[in-house]
């Protein structure tokens, strides 16, 4: 072994005195700058091997300082010489060498060294090794993502798209071992280095490599909610004044090649969140076109994300321009797998969708929207729809207004049948909740303003006869004697008198107790004391359950009400 080598060999080896702390890895190396690559590389050859034959005196195997002194290479070395040294290295120590380098030097340098090693196998046609995949994976996988992003800065100024794409692919890669925290600390980085372009793509190759495990039914129920959320987690964290999500959707929507590609990332995303609330939910309701929103619910309808879909249709629901509404409306009755459910998107847009406590629509916007869905184009099935939504909603309405509403659906099918719909509605606030009697009566003058008897006479049968007895309270009678009386009042005692006979009539709902009551409240209204007899006695007095008939006689006499006892009384003679 020659002196030089035993001096190479034995420098690693030396401590500083004190602290026990290893020196610079450079000392006793300084003379890989000096020497030929030929002498370098046999005395790294030398250190591998040792010497031959080997005794007890000569210098053993040391393959541990070829490898630092072949770091020391990379280090020391200018780019170019590393470059031009590449070609004569074994194919191994090449790579050594270069990621070494690569992840070692001051970033700067080890993009230029990328970018120029890039350029030269390309140019070699074959004689330079293939170095560059192994520096960018180096890079991508192990160097901060604060040096990455410089990398990917440098080689977007050197005009090298394809080093970037290279980078971002490894990077976002499940294999390369970055966390959803790195790739969201790297979009800010990249950003902030004015890589505007590949934040975003960064980010769509995130959500493209999380999206993929939807076709592996086992990992996409696991996988894509923890991943997404991880991501979505520490983005929000990163800079909670933006919606970072949501922004990026917005602008690969406006890239035409990608819109198929960004919608499918949106479905299934939302089809897996689980987070609440959803704000790229909210988003696509509220903000994305038509279109948008009938493709990203139709994905969700054919994955079987039903309740999500109806999120975002609540959302869409809610806008206050009745030109996109109308626009939704058409697109989504356009959609084969969301067609059936057109008339859910109606009633929530009656309804006002996720604003709903500001009120139902007015019957005014809602003509306004008739009108526009007929100047767009609409399937006359969607203003069919749009009537019947408008008119079975009675929460928060006028009589007057229900009236109105019900009055503008043409086919008298789906007229009656929508009648029906709010005579059991209206009878359950009046009965149930305790709305206003004169709620009812306005209604009956409404239809009858409209010339709809058919409507009323609905109206009355439900209140004084409800399709579910069950769920009329105690002191019902009570009630449909004021709205009696009120009707009276109005001038419409023709439907007034039907009320008070449909309810008195019916001995197992009306109670002795209620017929009191009933007479108390018409004693003090407008109906004649001839029409109040007569009315007794062809209800009440012809009840056949004859002990229930006579606990009324004996209330009403107990109340004090001797002549209409005796009114009871007489229809039996």
């Amino acid at each position: 072994m020659t002196g030089s080598q035993k001096a190479a060999g034995s420098g690693v080896a030396r401590r500083s005195g004190g602290d026990g702390a290893t020196e610079s890895w450079s000392f006793g190396y300084e003379w890989v700058t000096k020497c030929s690559v030929a002498a370098f590389k046999e005395r790294m050859q030398a250190m591998r091997e040792g010497e031959r034959p080997v005794t007890e005196s000569s210098e053993r195997p040391r393959p541990a300082n070829a490898i630092r002194a072949l770091h020391a290479f990379a280090m020391l070395s200018t780019i170019d010489r590393l470059i031009e040294c590449a070609v004569s290295f074994d194919y191994r120590d090449a790579v050594n060498m270069v990621a070494t380098a690569a992840l070692s030097r001051n970033i700067i340098h080890a993009a230029e060294l990328a970018i120029r090693q890039w350029d030269a196998e390309r140019a070699s046609e074959g004689r330079y090794p293939r170095l560059t995949d192994g520096v960018i994976h180096d890079i991508a996988c192990q160097r901060t993502v604060l040096d990455v992003a410089v990398f990917v800065r440098e080689c977007r100024g050197a005009g090298k798209s394809e080093l970037v794409d290279k980078t971002l692919r490894v990077f976002t890669t499940p294999s390369s071992g970055r966390t959803n925290l790195d790739k969201a600390l790297l979009y800010i980085a990249l950003r902030d280095e004015k890589c505007g372009e590949e934040a975003a793509e960064l980010l769509r190759q995130t959500l493209v490599a999380i999206t993929e495990h939807v076709h592996v039914p086992l990992l996409a129920s696991y996988t894509i909610p923890r991943e997404f959320q991880d991501l979505a987690g520490a983005l929000h964290q990163l800079s909670p004044s933006e919606r970072i999500l949501e922004d990026w959707v917005d602008a690969q929507l406006r890239i035409p090649d990608r819109v198929p590609e960004t919608r499918r990332i949106v479905a299934h995303l939302i089809a897996t969140r689980t987070d609440s609330p959803d704000t790229l939910v909210e988003h696509v309701g509220k903000r994305l076109s038509q279109h948008d929103i009938a493709e990203i619910c139709g994905q969700l309808a054919r994955q079987g994300s039903s309740e999500k879909c109806m999120l975002i249709r609540e959302h869409a629901a809610s806008r206050d321009n009745v030109e996109h509404l109308a626009e939704i409306v058409i697109a989504w009755h356009r959609s084969e797998a969301l067609t059936r459910t057109t008339k859910e998107l109606l009633a929530d847009i009656v309804a006002r969708g996720t604003a709903r406590a500001a009120g139902p629509r007015s019957p005014v916007e809602l003509d306004y929207l008739d009108t526009v869905l007929g100047n767009f184009n609409a399937q006359p099935e969607c203003r069919r729809l749009l009537r019947i939504a408008a008119a079975a909603h009675t929460d928060d309405r006028s009589g007057t207004d229900m009236a109105g509403l019900l009055v503008r659906i043409e086919r008298p099918r789906d007229r009656n049948r929508v009648a029906q719909t709010i005579a059991q509605r209206l009878a359950a606030r009046v009965l149930e909740q305790g709305a206003d009697a004169g709620l009812f009566v306005e209604y009956v003058r409404g239809l009858r303003s409209h010339g709809r008897a058919e409507a009323v006479d609905l109206a009355c049968k439900e209140l004084a006869d409800p399709s579910d007895p069950v769920a009329v309270p105690r002191g019902s009678g009570a009630v449909i004697a004021e709205i009696a009386a009120c009707l009276y009042g109005a001038e419409l005692p023709r439907d007034g008198w039907d009320l008070l006979e449909r309810c008195l009539e019916n001995e197992q709902r009306v109670t002795p107790q209620g017929v009191a009551l009933v007479v108390d409240r018409l004693r003090a209204s407008t109906m004649t004391e001839e029409d109040r007899y007569f009315l007794l006695r062809a209800t009440v007095g012809r009840w056949s359950d004859t002990h229930r008939r006579e606990e009324a006689v004996e209330e009403l006499r107990g109340r004090g009400y001797e002549a209409e006892a005796t009114e009871v009384i007489r229809s039996l003679r």
